[in-house]
């Protein structure tokens, strides 16, 4: 299988092939759930899916791209972080009017950086209490992802 080049430039399909593909196929992403204690970061959505709703970052899986080179990606990108990854959680699928997400969810924990929000966030907060304006998989996601890591204090 051939080595994606550490420093290959990702290429970003333009908005028409982009509302196009998301007609017919289902995309894959990963989301990131980073606790402060028992908080967890969210951001709001600036646009659609889910315009205006509290989310876990993340973002779409890019050809040649592995998930976890995707984790790092897009923390760095839309969070101005350095992450670790913790754990694996498990796949979770969002089906909406808009577009059909396969999720990937990761917990990772903040190595470095300065946190800060992109275009695709209006703001960013650590919630103890999710809110009720959440994407209803990030909820899912969330819950695992506390209760693997209760279980991981435990072992």
């Amino acid at each position: 299988m051939k080595k994606q080049p550490k420093n290959q430039k990702i290429r970003i399909a333009p908005k028409k092939e982009y509302d196009n593909f998301r007609k017919y196929f289902a995309f894959s992403c990963i989301d990131m759930v980073i606790f402060d204690g028992k908080s967890v970061l969210l951001t709001k959505r600036t646009r659609d899916p889910y315009k205006g709703y509290w989310h876990l970052p993340g973002s779409m899986i890019h050809k040649d791209e592995k998930m976890t080179d995707t984790v790092r990606r897009s923390a760095k990108e839309e969070l101005g972080l350095d992450v670790k990854i913790r754990k694996f959680v498990g796949v979770y699928e969002s089906l909406n009017t808009f577009r059909h997400d396969v999720s990937h969810g990761f917990v990772v924990s903040i190595n470095g950086g300065q946190i800060k929000t992109d275009h695709q966030s209006s703001d960013l907060r650590f919630f103890a209490r999710l809110p009720s304006k959440i994407i209803p998989h990030h909820r899912a996601l969330i819950k695992d992802a506390l209760k693997h890591t209760r279980n991981d204090s435990h072992a």
